[in-house]
């Protein structure tokens, strides 16, 4: 009997090898599912908290937003089907049939309570308080089955209110208030998905057919997440993943290429890459130390060799598919003497800095790349990264002396307030290198008033320059974003702003 368990053992592990390979592939066949890859878990999917590039990706699938930016960077209605302005006043008609729906798929209409507690969770919030400060009041009435209307008075005109309520999504007030922050885990929203499950391997929606302003197509969604680029890749490959938006190095994007077979959709989008300079921190504190580092970066160089042309030298946070981009800048210029000079000239030849990045293999590897150059100008640099967590609230506390980060769809000017304004620092705001200029700060503040688009056009691009001349950050690079889709994905085409709003047209077959 021993002997025969010993001989059974290796045919007993084969066939629960082959019935997992088995599995798998039925699983990735099946028509009902999307799979899609994600390289890191988002850091939460309360869309009050959630910040990084998937925790807002996957909150607009999940909660409905009062409007939200389309895909061609216009604004469209979501819980509101159309809105007018007049003497300091927007009204938004709401669509009747809004409902939030649990994990255990039962629905719950959404009420005139849940729009007032939303509105005053938002406003009251230190990320979204001084962007909605120029709301005066807001008055709701709402009944699931008409309908409603929401008024939203303004102290004062501002050019950026309907983009600034783009992250407001509808909360359920009751769930909130008893969950706490614990809501986090166990989302609940009115959006085309529901929550389904979460792990630390994979998240889980299904599509809420009820939704009255857009019905999925597909039935359920599994965000797989693969955090190892070529483990990702040899996934797409194999067909376990249906599709990935900006989650392949270049690398991988030409071999997919090379291979053919698979849709491949290469854009110029809205994502900045740059390296962020702490300015209370006095290495930096002198234009001409970071007008050094600017010139030691070979961008052409990177772009070319380690982003396989996928990308071109930025100048400004708004890239150039944005109609506010100033075309006027010069891409800033690689010179290593220059820069060595610069370098010496401040005293901070031989001077030890430290560089965080996250731990993400494209965020490492160009870091690495970043770090080379830098030396090769004279300075000696410790590379660190660390998982997104830690390395954002490292960012936020002003816990480091020079980071790799990336503004991600950024379509209004405005954002110059967020990222220069003095009164910006987080945890208010995003000015996280803690610049300080009071010419900045008072065009940025004049911005939001002006309501004529040509002149409004005219005064960001003032405000450009002066962030290009005074580099309280260093622009890098302009990525373009990449989408690769298997071939059994039917109807599929990216959103300029990267979102996840395509997904609710996909089929598959």
């Amino acid at each position: 009997m021993s002997f025969a368990l010993t001989a059974l053992l290796p045919l007993a592990l084969l066939a629960s090898m082959l019935s997992s390979i088995s599995c798998t592939k039925k699983a990735s066949e099946d028509p009902k599912t999307l799979y899609v890859g994600l390289s890191s878990a988002p850091a939460t999917l309360d869309p009050r908290n959630a910040m990084d590039a998937g925790g807002m990706r996957l909150t607009g699938l999940l909660f409905s937003s009062i409007v939200r930016l389309g895909p061609d960077l216009e604004i469209i209605g979501e819980a509101a089907s159309q809105w007018s302005y007049k003497n300091l006043t927007y009204t938004f008609t709401l669509r009747p049939g809004l409902q939030f729906v649990g994990a255990d798929g039962k629905p719950f209409p959404v009420t005139k309570e849940d729009f007032d507690f939303s509105m005053e969770t938002f406003r009251a919030s230190g990320r979204f308080a001084n962007s909605l400060e120029p709301i005066a009041s807001v008055e709701t009435t709402y009944d699931v089955a008409k309908g409603g209307t929401l008024l939203i008075k303004l102290k004062s005109y501002s050019a950026t209110l309907l983009t600034d309520l783009t992250p407001v999504k509808i909360l359920p007030k009751k769930i909130v208030t008893e969950k706490g922050d614990a809501f986090r885990d166990h989302p609940v929203g009115s959006g085309p998905f529901r929550f389904v499950s979460a792990d630390a391997n994979e998240i889980r929606l299904k599509s809420n057919p009820d939704c009255p302003y857009v019905q999925p197509k597909i039935e359920n969604v599994a965000f797989k997440i693969v955090r190892e680029d070529n483990t990702r890749f040899l996934k797409v490959m194999k067909g376990e993943l249906d599709l990935v938006q900006q989650e392949l190095p270049p690398s991988k994007v030409v071999e997919l290429e090379k291979k053919g077979g698979f849709q491949i959709h290469k854009y110029p989008g809205l994502s900045m890459t740059y390296l962020l300079v702490n300015l209370k921190d006095q290495t930096f504190q002198s234009k001409e130390s970071r007008q050094a580092l600017s010139l030691a970066f070979n961008r052409d160089e990177i772009i070319r060799f380690k982003l396989e042309g996928l990308a071109q030298p930025a100048t400004s946070i708004l890239s150039p598919i944005n109609p506010y981009h100033d075309g006027s800048l010069v891409a800033p210029k690689f010179d290593l003497d220059q820069a060595k000079k610069l370098i010496k000239s401040a005293g901070l030849e031989g001077k030890e800095i430290t560089l965080k990045t996250s731990n993400s293999t494209q965020a490492v590897e160009n870091g690495k790349v970043l770090a080379n150059q830098l030396e090769a100008a004279g300075l000696k640099v410790k590379l660190q990264s660390f998982e997104w967590a830690t390395f954002y609230k490292d960012m936020d506390q002003g816990n480091f002396q020079l980071a790799t980060m990336k503004w991600v769809g950024t379509t209004d000017p405005d954002i110059y307030k967020t990222a220069f304004h003095s009164q910006e620092v987080p945890p208010k705001g995003r000015n996280r290198g803690s610049y300080n200029n009071p010419q900045v700060d008072r065009l940025v503040d004049q911005g939001r008033g002006i309501e004529d688009v040509r002149k409004r056009i005219d005064h960001y691009k003032r405000v450009q320059k002066i962030v290009y001349d005074e580099l309280p950050m260093i622009p890098l690079w302009y990525e373009y974003e990449v989408a690769v889709a298997s071939p059994r994905v039917k109807n599929y085409s990216p959103s300029k702003n990267g979102d996840y709003s395509s997904l609710t047209k996909i089929e598959k077959e």
